[in-house]
């Protein structure tokens, strides 16, 4: 039981300390929806499909994300 909390732990320091802050913007057909958000991700990709489905889940429609 040890073990598994302590890879847990470990997993979770390793998963925090790769992750970076960008920030992302939604867009439908050239102009900005929503707000800004800030999304933890390893690479960019990442954190605009995790800002998609968070626009998704609030009822906002954006043809892309932009993040940086």
């Amino acid at each position: 039981m040890k073990k598994l909390i302590a890879f847990l732990v470990l997993m979770l320091i390793t998963t925090v300390s790769f992750a970076k802050e960008y920030v992302c913007t939604g867009y439908l057909d050239g102009s900005v929806v929503g707000e800004p958000m800030k999304v933890n991700a390893s690479k960019a990709s990442v954190a605009e499909t995790k800002a998609k489905a968070r626009l998704k889940k609030s009822g906002i429609k954006a043809s892309y994300v932009d993040c940086k």
